[in-house]
């Protein structure tokens, strides 16, 4: 698989790296394992030198026994003790050699033998001395053989490591690449989740964690087209329930300026449907102030609340509208914590529904404490509504199929449901034709 072009230059520094690393390897092996050789030679040549003095000494103690002069014995002696790790001379007084080859040392062994002590021993005879030489032409000679076994080997090593570099170093950079890609298209607006195979990667943290920002961009992204097409559609919601009072409006304005209306009980009438219409595009106006400060706001305020209390609250609230047909019934002890003027709003406008929706029926709020929730029900017996009105029962400006001439925003619902949404808490409606709805909040 061709590295990415992106990332080649790194690619290429790692399996640099690689290579020299195992350059760096193989030279101090090789460099080891010489100097330990050198080491070891020169270790055995100290103690066969002491051995070989204490030899020579004996073998000329020998030749004078025998009444031998050291010209006569200096042959002798050098074929005798012929070795590989040491040269024989033999000079007479006049420092004249007289057996033995006199070459000049090889500037790198005689650096090594300095290195590693391998000075020339002396000996003082009759007549002259003899002198023991380190003689490393050979031991150079077995060097050299072993660095040319060593380097080939070296050379096939470093392309393995060349080799195997850019294998490795293409499965480590492969998830990088992919991860790259994946942020250039979410940069370019694709939010859309590519999953990575985190079992094809040693980089599984980096993959995962890719995988969790790709989701949660998405959800992100699905949330923000889902929230704009509900503000375009609450803007034209909104703007076609106002358009309806204000045309009303403007319609009696151009009667009254152009002077189609002059009966005084006429302008009454026309003064009294205005002001009820200017109520309408009031009421409405609050309403979709209130419903976009909840969705602006963050957390609302937690204060303690009695449900029951507040439930009275708001049928008295609507008693002028209903009189007597809302009741309350409910336990004492049930408290919630949220914001006491939105759910305020929400349980009113609950109940609002009810008595406009089913003029003729009772209305019962009951507040209970079940399964460790507070719960209230708002319960009437009205017409009821069909599935597919409760189905959108909590949209917003949905008013249903049979809401004939009644008066409303329908935001009342969907107020509702924000306000205890954000409390925490969950609303539900259940409603079928003649028999009656019921919506109950539970906290």
């Amino acid at each position: 698989m061709p590295t990415n072009p992106r990332f080649r230059a790194f690619s290429q520094r790692i399996t640099r790296g690689y290579v020299v690393l195992a350059i760096l390897l193989i030279a101090v092996v090789a460099g080891a394992s010489s100097l330990l050789s050198f080491v070891m030679y020169a270790s055995s040549y100290n103690q066969a030198m002491d051995s070989a003095v204490a030899r020579v000494q004996q073998r000329v103690d020998y030749y004078q026994s025998q009444h031998q002069t050291i010209a006569q014995y200096a042959p002798n002696l050098v074929r005798d003790e012929a070795h590989s790790r040491f040269r024989v001379l033999v000079r007479d007084a006049s420092h004249r050699m007289l057996a033995g080859e006199d070459r000049p040392p090889n500037a790198l062994a005689a650096a090594i033998a300095a290195l590693l002590n391998m000075h020339p021993r002396h000996i003082d005879v009759a007549g002259g001395g003899i002198v023991l030489l380190p003689d490393l032409d050979g031991f150079m000679g077995y060097m050299g053989r072993y660095w040319l076994v060593v380097l080939p080997i070296g050379a096939v090593a470093v392309l393995v490591a060349w080799v195997a570099g850019r294998a490795i170093t293409r499965r480590a950079v492969r998830p990088l690449a992919d991860v790259a890609d994946a942020l250039h298209a979410i940069a370019q607006g694709d939010f859309t989740p590519k999953l990575l195979l985190e079992s094809d990667s040693g980089l599984q943290d980096l993959t995962q964690a890719y995988n969790e920002v790709a989701q949660r961009l998405n959800v992100a992204a699905l949330e923000h087209r889902r929230q704009e097409s509900e503000m375009r559609q609450f803007i034209a919601d909104a703007g076609h329930e106002l358009r309806t009072p204000l045309t009303i409006f403007m319609g009696y304005l151009d009667a009254l300026r152009s002077g189609v209306v002059e009966d005084p009980s006429a302008v009454a009438r026309v003064h009294e449907t205005m002001l009820d219409e200017s109520r309408k595009m009031r009421a409405i106006i609050e309403k979709l102030i209130l419903l976009a400060r909840m969705e602006r706001e963050g957390d609302p305020p937690r204060e303690p609340i009695d449900l029951t209390a507040l439930a009275e609250r708001a049928a008295d609230a609507l008693r002028p509208l209903a009189g007597d047909r809302v009741q309350v019934s409910g336990e004492a002890d049930a408290t919630v914590l949220g914001d006491d003027s939105e759910l305020y709003e929400a349980v009113k406008n609950v109940v609002e529904n009810a008595v406009r929706y089913a003029p003729e029926s009772p209305v019962h709020l009951r507040v209970a404490r079940e399964d460790g929730h507070a719960v209230l029900e708002v319960v009437d017996r009205g017409p009821g509504m069909a599935g597919i009105d409760v189905e959108h029962a909590f949209d917003r400006f949905y008013r249903g199929g049979s809401r004939g001439e009644i008066d409303g925003s329908g935001l009342g619902l969907a107020i509702a449901k924000r306000a205890v949404e954000r409390m925490g808490g969950t609303i539900a409606l259940e409603s079928r034709p003649n028999e009656g709805t019921k919506v109950t909040l539970r906290f």
